[in-house]
């Protein structure tokens, strides 16, 4: 068991638990301007000096950079960092899923029979998760997979399974925090924020959906993959700065995933993983 150091966790805990926080959070912090803003001088010259402390601050391993520290030239150049393809190797077998970032991983195994997430009491509607899609309906009972990046992470994301993907669909436009403080306070955050939802094609003709989700100071996703068939393991595209998730949706049924991480998932414990370790299998 390992307690997580958040990134900012003085501003966050004011921002969501503190009552004048969370008026400033709902007027100011979910509005993209300000995310674009944080963005635009995170790309700016003058942000790199603040790589090295972060680093330091981290113990963010460099070995793993397919990029010297000093090549970067602004601060989101080093976060949506490359890594060295062996530091991330994926689960080549056949029926395998893996994780699609670096990050800490919650699992349902049926989304219609869960009763708590994070809060108790609190519920995750897949409907509302992607949107007026006319594929809403197929994945009723669906299984999900919610990998939370936190700002030290990898953030660049990763298809779990081969498939064909469709180009992704953009709704919302909010920017709440995905940081367990604020999932506990309200966990619609998840589907009240800005998300690009990427419908995927299985072999077997059933539809599965992975949705990338942006959150305070993430206003943007860049997509590096190509609508077409994609493979396990193959990177889909990256966030800019700030925490984020990637959720895996898969049919009903159609699933079988790890018991140690559903186990830890129903006591509320997020289990830490790489991308491309796997997590379950098809069934």
């Amino acid at each position: 068991m390992e307690e997580e150091k958040i990134y900012g966790e003085a501003s966050i805990r004011w921002a969501y638990y503190n009552p004048i926080g969370k008026i400033i959070t709902r007027l100011i912090v979910k509005n993209p301007l300000i995310s674009k803003l944080y963005g635009w001088w995170m790309d700016r010259s003058i942000s790199k000096k603040r790589i090295q402390p972060f680093i330091e601050l981290y113990n963010v391993d460099t070995s793993e950079f397919l990029e010297p520290v000093e090549s970067y030239p602004h601060f989101n150049a080093f976060f949506y960092r490359e890594l060295k393809p062996e530091s991330r190797p994926i689960d080549d077998r056949d029926f395998s899923l893996v994780f699609p970032a670096d990050g800490r991983h919650l699992a349902i195994e049926n989304v219609q029979l869960a009763n708590r997430f994070y809060a108790k009491g609190q519920e995750l509607s897949i409907d509302e998760l992607v949107g007026d899609m006319p594929f809403a309906q197929t994945l009723s009972g669906a299984s999900v997979v919610i990998s939370r990046l936190c700002p030290v992470d990898y953030h660049r994301f990763h298809a779990p399974f081969s498939g064909t993907a469709m180009a992704p669909l953009v709704i919302g436009n909010s920017l709440y925090s995905v940081n367990p403080f604020a999932l506990s306070q309200n966990l619609d955050y998840l589907v009240q924020n800005r998300r690009w939802v990427i419908p995927f094609k299985l072999d077997d003709g059933k539809l599965a959906v992975v949705v990338v989700i942006g959150a305070t100071f993430v206003g943007s996703a860049e997509f590096t993959y190509d609508p077409g068939f994609v493979e396990k393991g193959q990177e889909l595209g990256f966030f800019m700065f700030g925490g984020s998730c990637v959720v895996t949706v898969l049919p009903h049924g159609k699933a079988m995933i790890d018991p140690s991480l559903l186990g830890q998932s129903r006591e509320g414990v997020e289990s830490y993983d790489k991308m491309g370790r796997p997590f379950g299998a098809f069934c």
